[in-house]
């Protein structure tokens, strides 16, 4: 799935190029034009949760060249 302002609001799957997983609902797309210096699209979850169960106390932005999938599995 590719990162777009359709993913706001979304709660997601997202699994990095590492292998981690996090799961959250995204607070805000990044659009490429707004992400200096990277230039790169990007999404913020909203203190995402990992697969080993620990809570983020802040939001965590991932950009597009970090994730390796996205999976939409809820509504917030």
């Amino acid at each position: 799935m590719e990162l777009s302002e359709e993913l706001e609001g979304k709660l997601v799957r997202l699994i990095d190029m590492d292998g981690d997983i996090f799961e959250g609902i995204v607070g805000d797309y990044v659009d490429p034009y707004y992400n200096e210096p990277e230039g790169i699209a990007a999404v913020i979850l909203d203190y995402p949760v990992r697969g080993d169960g620990y809570q983020y106390a802040n939001p965590v932005q991932l950009n597009a060249p970090e994730i390796k999938s996205i999976e939409i599995i809820g509504e917030s």
